[in-house]
């Protein structure tokens, strides 16, 4: 390492953070240390060097579940940040049942890991003091019970985006706007339903109760919830759903019930994961940077791992709309 930093005019810490696919080095630089490291062949022997510094190679991702575009939006962005960092990747899946979490973190602290990122609404069974208790390094992604924590973590505008979408559909004249929203203990499910609120209020809009519908996130929450405010005696004109899997429910019932989109009904999203543009017809949702939250997630809780600061404990990333073909005026209303 330290020829290779002597011949490229660089620091061993500059080679190091290149060869540990680590952030802070210019694209010009990386590139003349990656030229001489070929030149080289300089092939590092990961699991040596985890040896001496008492690792496993191994990093843990702990999820709900594997059904959804969301956790492979993110995941995406994990294997990309592990490509060149020598560590491997372990998958588990507590499919929402808290038994199944406490096994994993009784095995997590039976056996050796490197570090975890977590993909759950963690504080119910205190995984995050567990892993404080034996300094155990992880990141948080995503939803968080609480606005703010004293460990690391990642997410994006929620808020915002959920204000968004419900701005977007006033602004086309609709006034009836049903929501299908996840879990209400779940900190981000709230804030979505606030911002439909907060858009309905700053444009002198009532809020229907009857048009707020709690889901769990899952398709069929979409196809449940969308038959029940078809049936109110004033249907809406919109649906705003919490997720694009819900979304693509909602696409079902409204095909189910001979109900055109948009023209019948307009219908709005949330995540943008990779299906939303193949949708017949394509949909228009608020994009979370899924592949960027997992990317930085990573390289944060590398930086943890090897012992370096943080530049920030708490990253919140940009949500954004994304305008397809599945909103549009409502046929009985106007601005």
């Amino acid at each position: 390492m330290a020829q290779i930093a002597q011949e490229t005019g660089v620091s061993i810490t500059t080679v190091s953070k290149v060869l540990n696919n680590m952030p802070g080095v210019g694209n010009q630089t990386r590139e003349r240390i990656q030229k001489v490291v070929e030149r080289y062949d300089y092939v590092q022997n990961h699991a040596a060097r985890h040896l001496r510094k008492g690792q496993s190679g191994l990093i843990d991702l702990v999820l709900m579940r594997l059904e959804g575009g969301y956790d492979v939006g993110i995941m995406h962005g994990i294997q990309d940040a592990l490509k060149q960092s020598g560590h491997r990747l372990v998958v588990f899946a507590t499919n929402e049942d808290e038994s199944t979490e406490r096994l994993w973190l009784r095995r997590l602290l039976d056996q050796s890991t490197d570090g975890v990122l977590l993909l759950l609404p963690y504080e119910q069974v205190g995984i995050t003091d567990a892993l404080l208790a034996q300094h155990i390094p992880f990141v948080a992604i995503g939803d968080r019970n609480e606005p703010t924590t004293a460990f690391p973590t990642i997410g994006s505008t929620i808020w915002l985006g959920g204000y968004t979408a419900t701005e977007y559909l006033i602004s086309l004249g609709h006034r009836r706007i049903g929501i299908i929203t996840g879990p209400l203990h779940l900190m981000t499910s709230r804030a979505r339903l606030a911002a439909y609120r907060e858009a309905h209020e700053r444009a002198g809009i009532p809020v229907d109760p009857a048009l707020i519908c709690e889901g769990n996130y899952l398709l069929g929450d979409g196809i449940q919830q969308t038959h029940s405010l078809l049936d109110l005696s004033d249907p809406p004109t919109a649906i705003f759903t919490g997720n694009d899997a819900q979304a693509t429910g909602v696409y079902q019932a409204l095909y189910q019930r001979n109900i055109s989109i948009p023209d019948g009904i307009s219908v709005i999203g949330f995540d943008d994961v990779m299906y939303t543009a193949q949708m017949a017809p394509p949909l228009t949702t608020i994009r979370q940077p899924l592949m960027e939250m997992g990317k930085m997630a990573t390289h944060m809780l590398l930086n943890l791992i090897n012992g370096q600061p943080l530049d920030s404990n708490h990253i919140e990333l940009s949500t954004s709309l994304v305008i397809r073909n599945s909103c549009a005026r409502p046929r009985n209303g106007s601005l």
